[in-house]
């Protein structure tokens, strides 16, 4: 699987207090493009439908803030915290996450195209109704995380935790979760989901507790 890489200019324009600098855009309803913000920190902030392209965010706090219906193109998101934010009905295409942590945010309803999560910490986040293409996930946290009726096309993991997901109505089809933690997701009976994923014998073993079934070591 071929992933596009983030296309971002050499020398970016910075930015010092990117909430006051994307007010105009937001207001103008216009896309904020080659800019470079670091340390930013805010909290409870109100980004609604904001467009960004060619960027990269370095070091930045983003708790509990508002990016519904947003679209992200070419970006670069280096050890930023978005820990219970909304994204929500938003767009992402050609970024990358890396050391960064999305606790508890909300992910719904959301397309994904040719995205990186690395090193990315993205416990009881809610991905349910994402769509998902060309998506790598390299040491990533999924512990409870919701991502039922998911639409998945080409998927790429890698000593990832996949615990207690929720599943349902995702098709897994094509998936390897060999190489990473898959413990007792959350699937229909009969577990459809399941059909064309590829585990490890000790994965294996746990998932057929779900039908009690018990399996001597």
């Amino acid at each position: 699987m071929k992933i596009n890489i983030p296309v971002i200019r050499d020398n970016p324009t910075p930015v010092e207090n990117f909430t006051d600098y994307s007010k105009n855009f937001l207001l103008d309803e216009t896309v904020i493009t080659d800019i470079s913000v670091t340390d930013e920190k805010t909290h409870d902030t109100d980004f609604y439908k904001i467009e960004i392209s060619k960027s990269q965010f370095k070091n930045c706090t983003f708790n509990s803030c508002n990016f519904e219906r947003s679209t992200f193109t070419d970006i670069i998101f280096r050890s930023c915290d978005f820990s219970g934010s909304c994204f929500s009905g938003s767009f992402f295409e050609r970024c990358k996450f890396i050391s960064c942590k999305g606790i508890g945010i909300d992910m719904t309803d959301t397309l994904l195209k040719h995205i990186v999560f690395e090193h990315c910490n993205m416990t009881y986040s809610n991905f349910d109704k994402t769509k998902f293409s060309d998506v790598v996930f390299l040491s990533v946290n999924f512990t409870e995380v919701s991502m039922s009726e998911a639409k998945i096309l080409r998927f790429k993991a890698d000593n990832s935790k996949f615990i207690k997901n929720n599943f349902f109505k995702t098709m897994l089809s094509k998936i390897d979760f060999t190489g990473n933690e898959f413990l007792k997701p959350t699937i229909s009976m009969p577990p459809v989901e399941l059909k064309g994923a590829t585990v490890d014998v000790f994965q294996a073993a746990d998932l057929l507790t779900l039908f009690g079934v018990e399996v001597k070591q």
